[in-house]
């Protein structure tokens, strides 16, 4: 018998529900069901900007706009021209790490001739599916203890939602109200459940107001965020809207 903390999840149930032709035995060696459900929320919701069903260039145009409507830049200004650049970046380093995994597990590989092998490589990869998408992150997460385990590329994710979010503070720290601004503009939360998670995110990602939550603390945050296996961590609420349950519960251990 062995103890674990957090709550017991379904691999196959998940907010958002389940996508065919996702493996998601397979996943569960290297990712949690929590992990899965934070990855597919970031692929459906952040990444898949017009619901497509697949991460292309296509998106990045809706996405640029979105984040640029939340961080209140103009559209000439250097912070949007950068964050445009960051972003193609990102797409481009994406699309070349799926193509070159798609290489390294493609099926008979093991079985080409030595004029195969070294003929020029045709296949082209413009856009990413979910599958993918999960089947990368599981190589990525695999021995990652902190951001800086992960490729450079994928650092800049954190440094673009941070500059994204303190845009409109502009003292280099995201304060309670940016937090609660993309809470809002972002997760859609509204009411007294805007409130009460804006509040729990900032007191947890701050640890009650004793750090702030500059650049380097949000790299950390982050890094929670793509490796946090329940939903203890304090990653969960870069966006803020998943599992929340344990705000009213008390810490859970878990028998198997």
């Amino acid at each position: 018998m062995s103890a674990s903390l957090g709550p017991r999840l379904s691999f196959i149930k998940f907010r958002g529900g389940a996508d065919a032709g996702i493996d998601y035995a397979a996943l569960q060696n290297k990712l949690s069901s929590f992990q899965i459900e934070k990855l597919t929320f970031f692929f459906k919701q952040f990444f898949d900007a017009n619901g497509d069903g697949v991460v292309d260039s296509k998106d990045f145009i809706v996405l640029n706009e979105k984040l640029r409507k939340i961080s209140g830049w103009e559209k000439n200004t250097e912070e949007f021209l950068r964050l445009v650049d960051n972003n193609y970046v990102f797409l481009e380093c994406l699309l070349d790490q799926v193509k070159v995994e798609r290489n390294k597990f493609a099926e008979g590989l093991e079985n080409r001739t030595w004029e195969e092998a070294l003929a020029p490589n045709k296949l082209t990869v413009e856009s990413v599916t979910l599958n993918q998408w999960l089947n990368m992150w599981a190589r990525l997460c695999d021995g990652a203890a902190g951001i800086n385990d992960f490729p450079i590329w994928v650092q800049i994710i954190p440094q673009i939602m941070f500059a994204v979010q303190e845009a409109k503070n502009k003292k280099g720290i995201i304060t309670k109200d940016c937090l609660r601004n993309f809470y809002s503009d972002f997760a859609g939360l509204k009411g007294d459940e805007l409130e009460k998670v804006t509040q729990a995110g900032f007191d947890t990602m701050t640890a009650n107001g004793d750090y702030e939550l500059n650049l380097d603390n949000y790299k950390l945050l982050f890094a929670n965020y793509l490796l946090g296996r329940t939903i203890y961590g304090p990653g969960k609420f870069i966006f803020g809207c998943f599992d929340n349950s344990d705000l009213d519960k008390k810490y859970e251990i878990i028998l198997e």
